[in-house]
């Protein structure tokens, strides 16, 4: 087996080039500025490989990901979904930062990322480990530093960006970076992008889309030594726009609801929301012997809206919420009488805050959650093909609400085993338990003013997810340098669903259980790589026999990429998902929608680079199953739909 620490053989991540060939990836001596590494425990890709894409939205990123979705047409609203569990229920961070798990606006997203400057995503679909906590698994998103730009000799650079899409924004970046002694580097990044309203694929524009998003990132790194290095950033991302009062739904029903509470059809709510991120950051690697991850962050999102007293609660609507703290994660190995024992253990410390009002005035309560966790799990190496990995996590947790108030001490764990049964085979299964405290109460809710009591019986919800699965690595078969397979059956169970009643009361709801299939399927052969993915999930809500809203259906994907010269790469996607009609008065259309994209790096032209491509080619109308969906009574269709074909093209020239 693999010894090296970083290689966790429990967690089955493997990586797969979709822009480069990847026969070496120990020798990388730069970082192209538009593209990501994804990492994902539901893909296992072959031997020394890694996926890499060119996103312009999280969509781009992660949808086709077996059991990942992102629902949402644009930025505003935006949210990722992990075998139907959403965003608030993810460990999501930035840069190590952690983002908020309340509901800014059940109508938009809470997240906000761009991911044209990730260098690095890191997903665990489904909570398979006690590291991360949380539901339904964990997102690491990680920027860019400037030492990953610098190729032999260079002291500083920079890199000039333009873009086009036809169906319809424009933007533009800079970044700039190098080495200020001769230990310690900078990167400074800013990014601007103006949408405007798009067409969808029957050709309908749907409006409330007009909007500018600018990212600006500062980042100043050192290393203190051969083995630590401590880095400061600055991340403010900026969502500014004309855009729907419900920006979930459609134009058509937007202008309907409006008009029914007596406003003009095309009423917009200017609204501006804002992402600051600050970490400090420190590393210290010594290799397979202690590798040791700490940061302290502080992050802030700020939401405005002008709502012009069309909801009868004022004219400016603000919300602020902030989430400080501080984690450690490091990884540790002693070899004893020829069993290998890889620790992995920490803490985490988060308080989160939030504070609405409207125009100046408090609407409803401010709220605070406090919560800290110890972790520790022990990857036992046997040297006889089985690695057990038992882990355990205690959780504290308190919350200052508007209709609770809760304090609770929780002890979760989990169990994975891996057996190789060949060289090439091996076999998956694991068991973790699982903890979410009563949450926060979404921010924007209409609601928050007119609960009047407080339920001191609410329950935390807890759960488990169990997998079984194979993964199947093997070289020189089919024709193919390596292929990589992955399959895993889970059914993961949360108890005591919570929500609100009639009265706005917090209320434990019941259970819920989903099972799903997730698998994947890489061919490798010189410079061409192929992917298949395939994902299966049903779902059930115990207490009313009704699917979870966002169950989304069987889900087929295909990656093809072909580096036909030094110089020019041809890239393919296609996603095909079957219809859904296991949610309530919702029947979710199938659809299949293909993408290809060409990337040119001329060596007469040094640092130029053109990448032009076609999103949704044969211009199909469709909605992710992830996204809104279904008539609404005496309003009609409030279907998110997506944009439909969009010409796009890239340059960029690094100097």
């Amino acid at each position: 087996m693999n010894r090296k620490i970083l290689l966790s053989s429990i967690a089955s991540l493997a990586i797969f080039s979709l822009n480069a060939n990847a026969k070496d990836t120990n020798k990388i001596n730069s970082v192209d500025v538009w593209e990501t590494e994804i990492v994902s425990s539901s893909l296992n890709l072959g031997k020394d490989s890694i996926e890499t894409k060119q996103a312009d939205h999280l969509s781009d990123l992660l949808r086709g990901l077996p059991g990942v979705d992102v629902g949402g047409s644009h930025s505003m609203n935006n949210k990722i979904i992990i075998r139907g569990i959403k965003d608030e229920d993810i460990n999501i961070t930035i840069d190590g930062a952690k983002q908020p798990n309340v509901d800014m606006f059940h109508h938009q997203s809470t997240l906000k990322v761009n991911p044209d400057i990730l260098k690095k995503v890191n997903i665990e679909v489904g909570a398979n480990s006690v590291v991360h906590g949380e539901l339904g698994g964990s997102i690491e998103f990680e920027t860019k530093d400037g030492k990953d730009f610098l190729e032999n000799g260079e002291k500083v650079g920079a890199i000039v960006s333009t873009k086009y899409n036809s169906n319809d924004s424009v933007g533009a970046s800079l970044a700039t970076y190098g080495k200020i002694t001769n230990n310690s580097d900078f990167f400074i990044y800013y990014d601007h992008i103006e949408n405007e309203n798009w067409k969808t694929g029957d050709g309908t524009k749907e409006k409330g889309r007009e909007g500018t998003i600018k990212n600006l990132l500062l980042k100043y790194g050192i290393d203190l030594d051969d083995t630590q290095r401590v880095s400061f950033s600055y991340d403010r991302l900026e969502d500014e726009g004309d855009y729907h009062p419900r920006p979930n739904f459609s134009t058509a029903v937007n202008e309907a609801i409006n008009v029914a509470r007596g406003a003009p059809a095309d009423l917009i709510h200017p609204t501006e929301y804002i992402r600051n991120t600050y970490t400090l950051k420190h590393t210290i690697d010594k290799g397979e012997n202690l590798l040791i991850n700490s940061s302290l962050y502080f992050n802030e999102m700020d939401l405005t809206r002008h709502e012009s007293n069309s909801n009868k609660r004022g004219d400016i609507f603000n919300a602020i919420v902030e989430n400080k703290g501080f984690s450690t994660k490091a990884q540790s190995n002693i070899n004893y009488k020829d069993i290998l024992n890889t620790f992995t253990y920490g803490f985490s410390y988060d308080v989160q805050t939030s504070e609405v009002t409207t125009d100046g005035d408090a609407y409803g309560d401010d709220e605070e959650a406090k919560t800290f966790a110890l972790f520790i799990e022990d990857a036992i190496d046997f040297n006889n093909g089985l690695i057990l990995t038992p882990g355990i996590r205690a959780t504290k947790y308190k919350l200052n609400g508007v209709v609770a108030d809760v304090s609770e001490k929780e002890i979760t764990y989990s169990l994975a085993a891996e057996y190789a049964v060949t060289d090439s085979l091996s076999l998956l299964a694991s068991h973790t338990t699982l903890f979410k405290g009563a949450p926060m109460q979404e921010v924007f809710a209409s609601y928050r003013t007119r609960a009047t009591t407080q339920n001191s019986n609410i329950k935390s919800e807890t759960g488990y997810n169990n997998e079984i699965g194979f993964k199947y690595i093997k070289d020189n078969v089919l024709g193919a340098d390596n292929i990589g397979i992955l399959t895993k059956y889970y059914v993961t169970k949360i108890n005591d669903d919570i929500g609100f009643d009639d009265t706005y009361q917090m209320v434990n709801l019941g259970d819920t259980k989903t099972k799903g299939i997730e698998a994947s399927f890489a061919y490798n052969l010189n410079d061409f790589n192929a992917l298949f993915t395939y994902s299966r999930m049903d779902s059930e809500v115990l207490y009313t026999g009704e699917a979870l809203e966002q169950e989304t259906g069987d889900t087929f994907t295909l990656g093809l990429n072909y580096q036909a010269t030094p110089e020019v790469g041809l890239s393919w996607q296609s996603i095909f998902v079957k219809d859904e009609n296991d949610v309530k008065d919702i029947e979710k259309e199938g659809y299949h929608v293909h993408d290809l994209a060409v990337k040119y790096t001329p060596k007469s032209i040094k640092g130029l680079k053109v990448i032009a491509g076609i999103d949704n080619i044969f211009d199909k109308a469709y909605a992710s199953h992830s996204s809104f969906q279904g008539d609404l009574k005496a309003f009609g269709d409030a279907t998110d739909y997506e944009p439909g074909r969009n010409f796009k093209v890239t340059l960029s020239y690094k100097f």
